[in-house]
């Protein structure tokens, strides 16, 4: 193995003291004291490792390591390194420090590349704070929404306020685009079981899944609990009951489609009152945007049937869509060969989470590893990779790195 495993592990252990609470998990929000103090971590390991380092206008931390064709376009990697509130020490940094680890790897080994290779810590790649994610990426890919700026947290502080007062220039953002762009390769933890139930080190993703996000509000009729017999009821909470026991159905009946209602609110909300009305969100995702089309189309039939038979009005609203990613088919390739060359137990899979790669469509081709997560664990303290899987994860980005960048023998 090329690459230095315990230094990989010690990094991940140091980093995730940043932000650490008594019971282990860690918090990382955007522009707070414990996102300028990994930042600064990251800035010294960068330049210990021999990368030229550079913080841009909205706080991406970026190693550089020049290659020998100055106007060849440049290779990126890296993840970011905010965390979810009361998160985990691999989700994210995983990625961004085996990139460091394989990139001190060729400058240690003193090989050449003729592609400029880009070690990026992305910036709030998670919107916690703000409700506003991948900020990071979206401005070095230059698709940076100037309004995602302008999102607030709790405290009505603004990203561009935050931003200023840590230091950055956001109204500079359009300078973080870097280009011309050759690829992104990113590693990441795999978020899901499939890996761990299977037995499998690492996985190649297929592609990024396109999500939708819309919120769903039924109206019926308010009444008294007790003085209301059940017949005649305009009950939205029995409504919504059906409405997603379909959906659930209508998605399995897809190859990638996955559903999740992930908040429900009820109204008036007492125990003694039928609601007037009850509204939820809807999560939808899958690597094919037909897929999630034809499912909602199927719903449509099933909502007017629902709306008839219980005397109810829903409303469907789109709140959100983010673009997946299909993963380039020849570096998936050269990733299996890659895996397969070093005895690394393997698969393909689907990403049903988002990740800073999927910013890329459409400007350079992707790919994607995934390392194991024990139980599938994944934004919780209980996340943990082996230090086996890690090292795997981390040998195959360098010798990735090495193909993709040009090693110049």
């Amino acid at each position: 193995m090329d690459i230095h495993a315990d230094r990989l592990w010690n990094r991940l252990m140091a980093l995730g003291q940043i932000g650490s609470y008594p019971d282990g998990s860690i918090t990382r929000l955007s522009c707070t004291k414990e996102d300028g103090l990994a930042r600064d971590w990251l800035i010294g390991e960068m330049t210990a490792a021999g990368l030229e380092v550079y913080v841009d206008a909205v706080g991406n931390v970026i190693g550089r390591l020049s290659g020998e064709d100055a106007n060849a376009p440049a290779v990126l990697t890296g993840s970011h390194y905010d965390t979810v509130r009361h998160g985990g020490r691999f989700d994210g940094t995983l990625g961004l420090l085996s990139s460091l680890e394989a990139v001190q790897t060729i400058i240690e080994q003193k090989k050449k590349v003729r592609h400029t290779i880009y070690v990026i810590g992305y910036k709030d790649e998670e919107g916690n704070r703000f409700g506003f994610g991948m900020t990071g990426s979206r401005c070095i890919a230059g698709i940076m929404d100037p309004e995602g700026l302008e999102a607030k947290d709790s405290d009505g502080i603004t990203m561009k306020e935050a931003m200023a007062q840590a230091g950055y220039t956001p109204a500079d953002y359009q300078t973080c685009k870097i280009s011309p762009v050759k690829c992104s390769i990113e590693l990441h933890i795999e978020q899901a079981t499939v890996l761990d139930r299977e037995g499998l080190s690492l996985g190649i993703v297929e592609g990024i899944a396109h999500l939708l996000l819309y919120q769903i509000k039924i109206t019926g009729h308010s009444g008294h609990a007790g003085a209301n017999p059940m017949k005649g009821r305009r009950d939205p909470v029995v409504a919504m009951s059906e409405w997603i026991c379909a959906v659930t159905k209508e998605a399995s009946k897809e190859k990638y489609c996955v559903a999740t209602i992930g908040t429900i609110q009820a109204s008036p909300g007492s125990f003694n009152v039928i609601c007037e009305s009850v509204t939820f969100s809807l999560d939808i995702r899958s690597m094919s945007v037909d897929e999630i089309h034809a499912c909602l189309k199927r719903m449509d039939d099933i909502q007017e049937e629902i709306e008839k038979r219980h005397g109810v009005m829903i409303e469907r609203t789109l709140v959100q869509e983010l673009k997946g990613c299909p993963c380039d088919e020849p570096m998936k390739n050269r990733l299996e060969d890659i895996m397969a060359r070093n005895s690394i137990p393997h698969k393909r899979l689907m990403s049903g989470a988002g990740h800073d790669s999927q910013n890329y469509n459409g400007i350079c081709p992707c790919a994607m590893i995934f390392v194991r997560s024990i139980d599938g664990y994944s934004h919780r303290k209980e996340e943990y990779s082996t230090p086996e899987d890690c090292a795997n994860g981390a040998q195959v980005l360098y010798e990735m790195l090495l193909a993709e960048a040009g090693e110049i023998r």
